[in-house]
């Protein structure tokens, strides 16, 4: 077996645990008293899932039978002194995998003092008797990427384990998908790609389905949850993982030119014009169409930062698709949940400069725009879903707790449960 095929089963047998777990709460909590049963399957938000490192590294070729044991990176206290360096991907024959050949693998989501950002979302589960289960995935790999795994391999192999031990039951013939801000993008591409009868709704909570302000930063100046590290260093890794590509503001030449008027149009957050401009022109400064300027670009160059303009390509393709208008067969499966934490609490549109240098950061904010404070709420309401099925978009104001913190609401709970018919 190669690599790919080899790390997808010891992502399997990762979530082991998990399954364990909902295994026990599948007796423990009982069903409804319909019997009806139904299983939500919940994917955290980027950054929001436990990223695992294996000790040694994988060998090509090897025994069949190798094993392996796995440190956390992502996240604790050493996340922060540098562990989380460690996660660097490379490319090797066109594909990513994980530098040193040592797995990286998802295991549930982020623990802070033993609690999740999820933690009151899956206690109003328990308490309404809804068998759950938090999907943790790799937020450095490609929504497709994750999207294949989930459909291909992990449902079929969650499937069986679960039949297996809970009596025959079929845990997959009423399900949904939840997915917290790019968890949200996930459950756009499964819909569209793997829709069944079985699926009753896609969930999407805070998902920039048009980009925020706050990725392109990341390529030029790093992290700043990191802040105690060597920036360059974090640069190369953040450059490295081809999700990141695919979360900048909206392209122009496509999307924004079929979408923009529209975007304008919404009665209460409207994308007045398009958010990525140059800093000294006004002139569009498209993420995904980007132009050069004679010797000047708008990207760093490979060996500044590591940046792969190829993962540009890849990822305009991706954010079309899932910013594209829905068919209609599925359409009425779709909801979009929107929060408003504040009025002018979030970055909407930014400024771009010609670089080289990339020192200081070619990147200027610009509006600050109503959302949660990290997703502005534009950015948040799937365009065509609410031309074809505007009930099926809800925005939520009057937040307190902000991004990170959105599932555990009270507020937000009740549109999810509202969405699953529940």
């Amino acid at each position: 077996m190669n690599y790919e095929t080899n790390r997808d089963l010891e992502q399997l047998r990762m979530l082991d645990h998990l399954i364990d777990d909902f295994v026990d709460r599948y007796f423990l909590i009982g069903g409804p008293a319909n019997g009806q049963r139904h299983t939500v399957f919940l994917f955290p938000g980027g950054l929001g899932s436990q990223l695992k490192r294996a000790t040694k590294p994988y060998v090509q070729g090897g025994p069949s039978n190798q094993t392996f044991a796995y440190e956390r990176k992502w996240l604790d206290i050493w996340s922060m002194m540098g562990t989380v360096l460690e996660v660097e991907m490379v490319k090797v024959g066109g594909k990513h995998r994980d530098k040193g050949n040592r797995f990286v693998l998802a295991d549930g989501p982020v623990k802070i003092a033993g609690r999740t950002p999820y933690d009151g979302f899956t206690a109003w589960c328990e308490a309404k008797k809804i068998d759950y289960f938090v999907f943790g995935w790799d937020w450095r790999r490609t929504t497709n990427d994750i999207g294949k795994f989930f459909v291909k391999k992990f449902l079929p192999y969650f499937q069986e384990r679960v039949k297996d031990e809970c009596n025959n039951a079929d845990v997959l013939q009423d399900y949904s998908l939840v997915g917290h801000s790019a968890g949200g993008m996930i459950v756009n591409w499964i819909l569209r790609k793997h829709d069944t009868p079985a699926l009753r709704a896609a969930v999407t909570v805070a998902t920039p389905f048009y980009g925020y302000g706050g990725q392109i930063h990341r390529f030029f100046e790093g992290e700043p949850l990191l802040a105690l590290l060597d920036q360059k260093k974090v640069r190369k890794v953040l450059t490295s993982m081809p999700a990141l590509y695919a979360f900048q503001f909206l392209d122009a030449k496509k999307t924004f030119a079929k979408y923009g008027a529209a975007l304008a149009a919404d009665p209460n957050f409207p994308l007045a014009a398009y958010p990525s401009t140059d800093m000294n022109t006004g002139d569009v400064a498209d993420p995904y169409y980007p132009l050069t300027n004679g010797a000047l670009h708008r990207y760093p160059t490979p060996s500044q930062t590591g940046f792969d303009l190829a993962e540009v390509k890849k990822a305009r393709k991706l954010v079309q698709l899932l910013a594209s208008d829905l068919d209609p067969l599925i359409a009425g499966k779709f909801f979009n949940i929107r929060c408003v934490s504040g009025p002018q609490n979030t970055l909407g549109s930014t400024t771009w400069q010609w670089v080289p240098p990339i020192a200081p950061s070619p990147i200027g904010n610009v509006a600050q725009v109503p959302g949660d404070d990290t997703q502005p709420a534009w950015t948040a309401r799937h365009i065509g879903l609410a031309a074809s099925n505007p009930a099926n978009v809800m925005t939520l104001a009057g937040f307190n707790l902000g991004h990170l913190l959105t599932m555990s609401q009270p507020q937000t709970i009740a549109a999810v449960a509202t969405a699953l018919n529940l």
